[in-house]
C-alpha cells in the first residue's frame, strides 16, 4: 500500500494541466559554512566549564508540582492514565497495562523528542527515514507508514492530521519536552473513548502547569552536527487560582554529509549527499486554566531537507525540502452539575499544512506539493454516579473535517507551470459513546463500553469493549479484555484507493497482571493477540488494491520497575511479538524481541544524577525480506539534581559505544541496491543549560 506523503502515481500519468502563473522554485542552500563549524567548535570548548558550574550547586531543589515519579505504586494506579480529563479516571484504572514516563524520567535520561520517550517504553520502538520518525510495536511498524494506529494526544486533544493521520513525534511535533509533565501509553484499542485511529493504543501527553515554572526560564542547547535550540518559558499561578504557561522555542541544525552505498557512482557524487540534511523549527505554546475552565494552543513550523532519495522519481543529491506546519486550539470546561452528575465540555480546532519542493526525473523536472487540512469538533462528556457500585460515562462528539485539499504542481525547466493537479475531500463524523464500570464484588469489576461513529461518507461503525478486572488484594490486579476498533480511510487513502477506500478493523484480546512486590517495586506482564481485517492488498502487483487482507499478531511483555529511598530508580522490560502480514509471512520491520533497561542514580554529593539506558532492537525484515541483525544501543546522561543560583544543566551522549546499525527504510523501487535499509547516526552529544530568572 502507498506509505508516504508522495503520490503513488507517476507524474507523466496525470490529467491535462491547468495554467498557473507566478510560480517559481526558491533557491536552496547546499552546504555548511566554515564559519558555523568554527562557531560550533568554540561552543564545545566551553561546555565542560558550563556543565561543571551548573551541576556543582548545593542549593535546595526548586519547588515542583505533583510528580508521579515519587508517588507510591498503590496510589499511582488511581491516577488518571487514559486522558488529561479527571473524569475518565473515575470510570476505570484502565483495562490495559499502562506505562508512564514522567518529567523526572525525561530529565534523567536526556530525552529530546517524544520519539525518544516512545523508544523507552516497553514493546515500542521507532524507525526513521531521515524525514520523519514512525512508531512501531505489537506487530505494526511498516516503514514509512503514516496512517495512525496508535493515537497521540496532548491533554486529550488528538494531534494526528486529517490528511495522513501522521503522528508527529520528532522535531515536527507540537511540544518541547520541557513542557511535558508525563507521557502515558495505554496499549490496546481505545476507540470506545476516542473513536477513529485509536486502533492499537493511545499515547497521551500531559503538559505541565505554569506553577511548575513559577517565573521565567531561559534555555540554551547545543549538540552534534551544528545543532542549537533556544527556549523561553514563563509560568505563574496567580492569587485568584489562575494558572498561566507561555513558551517559545527555535531549533536550527545544519545536519551532516551522508554516504549512501546504493548511489556510489560518479554520476551521483559517489554516494555522498552533501549539505542537504539541515532542519529547523519554531514552536509556540500557551495554556491558561481557572476554576474548571482550561484553554491551550500550540503551533509548530518545521522545515527539513531530506538527504535520501525519498521517492522513486526524485534525483539523488538534489534538494528535497519539506515543511510541516501544525496548530491547534483546545478549550474545555469541567464542572459538577449536581445530582451525582459531572460534565466535561470541549471544543477543539486544528490545522495542518504540508509542502515540499524537489527535483524529479521527468521532462518537467521541478515539482511542488501543497496540502492543507482544517478541522474542528465538540465533545460533551458526562459521568453519572447514580447507582451504587456503578460509574457511567456517556457522551456525544461531532467532528468536521471541512477542508482536506491536496495539490501537485510540476514545472518546466524554465520554471513555468506545466501541470497542476488538485483534489479536495471533506467529512463530518458524529459519535455516541457510553461506558459503565460495575463493581459487583469487592474484588471484581466489569468494564463495558461501546462507541458508534457515523461519517458522512461511510456506513456507521461500532467499537465495543468488555474487560473483567480482579483484585484479590491491594497488591495484585488481573485484567482480561476484549475489544474491537477501526480506522476510517483518510484523505490520502481516498486519493490512492478511490472508491476502494474502506475502514480497517481490529479485534484485540489481552490479559494483564500487575503485582506490587512492595510499595516501591512492581511487576507488570501482559499477553495479547490482535487480528486485523479489511487491509489493503495489491492483488496483481500492479497497483490493483482491494480491502481484503487480514493479519495476526500475538505477543507478550514483562516489566519490572523499582525505586529506593536513596534516589536510585530502575526499570527493565522485555517484549516478544510474532506478526504475520496479509500474505501469511512474517511482517516487515517487526522485531520478535525488544528489550529495555534504565537505571538512574544520584552520584556522590547528591548534586549530579546519572542516567544509563540500554535498548535492544531485535532482527527485522526489510521490504526485500532481507534480515537486519539485532542491535544494542546505550545512552548516558548527566543532569543536575540541584539548582545553583537558578542554573541547571544536562549533558547526554547518544549511542554511547558508537554502534554502526541500520534500520528498515520504506524505499523499495531499486531491488538489490540496499536502499531497503538506512544507516543511522553514530555517537552524538547534546548539552542543555537552563536559567531560572
Amino acid at each position: 500500500m502507498p506509505t508516504s506523503h508522495e503520490p503513488s502515481f507517476h507524474p507523466l500519468r496525470q490529467p491535462a494541466p491547468q495554467a498557473e502563473e507566478g510560480q517559481t522554485l526558491t533557491a536552496h542552500r547546499t552546504g555548511k559554512t566554515a564559519c558555523r563549524q568554527r562557531r560550533f567548535a568554540s561552543h564545545l570548548k566551553t561546555l565542560p566549564l558550563l556543565l561543571c558550574l551548573a551541576l556543582s550547586g548545593h542549593s535546595a531543589l526548586a519547588e515542583e508540582g505533583d510528580d508521579l515519579a515519587v508517588v507510591p505504586f498503590e496510589q499511582l494506579v488511581k491516577r488518571e492514565v487514559v486522558s488529561g480529563s479527571k473524569l475518565v479516571r473515575q470510570i476505570s484504572d484502565s483495562p490495559s497495562a499502562v506505562a508512564i514516563v514522567t518529567a523526572e524520567d525525561i530529565r534523567a535520561y536526556g530525552y529530546r523528542t517524544i520519539a525518544d520517550v516512545i523508544n523507552s517504553m516497553r514493546g515500542l520502538y521507532t524507525t526513521s527515514d531521515r524525514r520523519y520518525q514512525y512508531m512501531g510495536g505489537r506487530g505494526f511498524g511498516a516503514p514509512g507508514d503514516y496512517t495512525g494506529r496508535i493515537m497521540v494526544l496532548i491533554d486529550g486533544y488528538v494531534t494526528q492530521d486529517s490528511l495522513f493521520n501522521q503522528a508527529y513525534i520528532d522535531e515536527s511535533g507540537l511540544l518541547d519536552l520541557a513542557l511535558v509533565e508525563r507521557v502515558e501509553y495505554v496499549p490496546g484499542t481505545g476507540s470506545v473513548t476516542y473513536g477513529n485511529n485509536a486502533m492499537l493504543g493511545i499515547i497521551n501527553i500531559v503538559t505541565r502547569k505554569g506553577s511548575d515554572f513559577n517565573g521565567l526560564q531561559i534555555s540554551g542547547e547545543a549538540g552534534s552536527h551544528d545543532t542549537y535550540r533556544q527556549r523561553a518559558t514563563f509560568g505563574k499561578r496567580f492569587d485568584n487560582g489562575a494558572d498561566l504557561l507561555l513558551s517559545a522555542s527555535a531549533l536550527d541544525s545544519q545536519g551532516q554529509n551522508l554516504y549512501f552505498p546504493a548511489y556510489d557512482t560518479p554520476a551521483t557524487n559517489h554516494g555522498w549527499a552533501n549539505g542537504i540534511d539541515d532542519e529547523r523549527n519554531k514552536r509556540f505554546f500557551g495554556k491558561f486554566s481557572l476554576d474548571g475552565f482550561s484553554v491551550e494552543a500550540g503551533y509548530v513550523d518545521r522545515s527539513k531537507t531530506v538527504p535520501t532519495k525519498p521517492t522513486e522519481f526524485a534525483i539523488f543529491n538534489t534538494p528535497f525540502s519539506t515543511s510541516d506546519e501544525s496548530a491547534y486550539l483546545n478549550a474545555s470546561y469541567e464542572t459538577d452539575i449536581g445530582l451525582h452528575l459531572y460534565s466535561s465540555s470541549r471544543f477543539y480546532y486544528g490545522t495542518y499544512d504540508y509542502e515540499n519542493r524537489r527535483v524529479v526525473d521527468d521532462p518537467n523536472p521541478y515539482a511542488r506539493r501543497q496540502h492543507q487540512a482544517k478541522w474542528w469538533g465538540v465533545d460533551q462528556k458526562f459521568v453519572g454516579k447514580w447507582f451504587a457500585n456503578h460509574a457511567i460515562l456517556f457522551g456525544l462528539e461531532h467532528r468536521g473535517d471541512h477542508s482536506q485539499n491536496m495539490r501537485w504542481t510540476y514545472y518546466s525547466p524554465a520554471q513555468a507551470v506545466a501541470r497542476d493537479v488538485q483534489q479536495s475531500y471533506s467529512r463530518n463524523t458524529t459519535s455516541l459513546y457510553m461506558a459503565d464500570e460495575f463493581r459487583f464484588h469487592e474484588r471484581w469489576r466489569l468494564n463495558v463500553g461501546a462507541r458508534y461513529d457515523k461519517a458522512s461518507d461511510l456506513e456507521g461503525n461500532w467499537s465495543p469493549r468488555v474487560a473483567l478486572i480482579y483484585q484479590p488484594n491491594f497488591k495484585t490486579t488481573l485484567k482480561a479484555s476484549y475489544s474491537e476498533a477501526f480506522r476510517m480511510p483518510n484523505a490520502d487513502d481516498r486519493s490512492n484507493y478511490r472508491t476502494g477506500a474502506t475502514p480497517e478493523y481490529v479485534a484485540a484480546k489481552e490479559l494483564v497482571l500487575q503485582h506490587d512486590l512492595n510499595r516501591r517495586m512492581r511487576i507488570t506482564g501482559s499477553l495479547y493477540e490482535y487480528r486485523r481485517s479489511k487491509q489493503q492488498v495489491d492483488l496483481t502487483g500492479l497497483g490493483d488494491f482491494a480491502a481484503v487482507g487480514s493479519s495476526r499478531t500475538k505477543g507478550g511483555e514483562l516489566e519490572f520497575e523499582a525505586r529506593w529511598d536513596n534516589g536510585i530508580r530502575a526499570k527493565t522490560s522485555g517484549a516478544w511479538q510474532h506478526s504475520h502480514d496479509t500474505s501469511g509471512q512474517d511482517s516487515i520491520n517487526s522485531p520478535n524481541l525488544l528489550g529495555k533497561f534504565q537505571l538512574t542514580s544520584p552520584l556522590p554529593g547528591d548534586s549530579i544524577r546519572a542516567g544509563l539506558e540500554a535498548q535492544y532492537l531485535g532482527s527485522r525484515l526489510t521490504t526485500e525480506r532481507r534480515r537486519l541483525g539485532g542491535v544494542v544501543l546505550a545512552n548516558l546522561t548527566f543532569s543536575s539534581e540541584r539548582k545553583w543560583h537558578g542554573l541547571s544543566a544536562s549533558f547526554s551522549i547518544r549511542n554511547l559505544f558508537d554502534r554502526n546499525y541500520d534500520v528498515v527504510s520504506p524505499f523499495d523501487w531499486a531491488p538489490g541496491t540496499g536502499i531497503d535499509a538506512l544507516r543511522m547516526d553514530g555517537r552524538t552529544y547534546w548539552f542543555q543549560l537552563n536559567v531560572d530568572l
